[in-house]
């Protein structure tokens, strides 16, 4: 009976009560307190295995920002990621990928001097990766664009 008195109170005694925090915000504590900035996130192109093309359809940006001529391209799928490059309407490009809501496209943009260029991603690639071609690329909000087939 005794080591099983001991053996119960043995989790209690790992709990040090005197350093217990609240969850009070203090004004020093807001000050430190940045928003957040996601990193960039590399557009993936060969997701449909290696008998589709790397990239398979093509998109126009058709809507732009409320406010603004052009749509921005960011760095990652998220409002606040870095603008790559910002796209007026009836530029095309390349879309190799989407987000699991559906919300943002990864997508390759051809120079606006040669819009029909391959940008590599025509090709088939093994399998998926990062894509790191000659052309810009990043993500797109998806409600900006009319998507075409390929």
């Amino acid at each position: 009976m005794r080591f099983f008195t001991i053996a119960a109170l043995l989790p209690l005694a790992a709990c040090n009560f005197a350093t217990v925090e609240t969850n009070t915000v203090t004004p020093e504590a807001t000050a430190t307190v940045s928003p957040l900035e996601p990193g960039p996130r590399a557009v993936r192109i060969g997701e449909g295995g290696p008998g589709f093309p790397a990239c398979q359809s093509r998109a126009t940006v058709t809507t732009v920002e409320p406010g603004a001529t052009t749509l921005t391209l960011r760095s990652a799928p998220f409002a606040e990621a870095a603008s790559v490059v910002r796209l007026g309407a009836g530029i095309g490009m390349y879309v190799c990928t989407r987000t699991l809501d559906q919300r943002w496209l990864g997508v390759v943009v051809p120079p606006l001097s040669d819009p029909d260029a391959d940008c590599g991603v025509r090709g088939r690639v093994e399998r998926p990766r990062g894509y790191d071609g000659p052309c810009i690329s990043g993500w797109i909000i998806a409600n900006g664009v009319r998507l075409s087939g390929s």
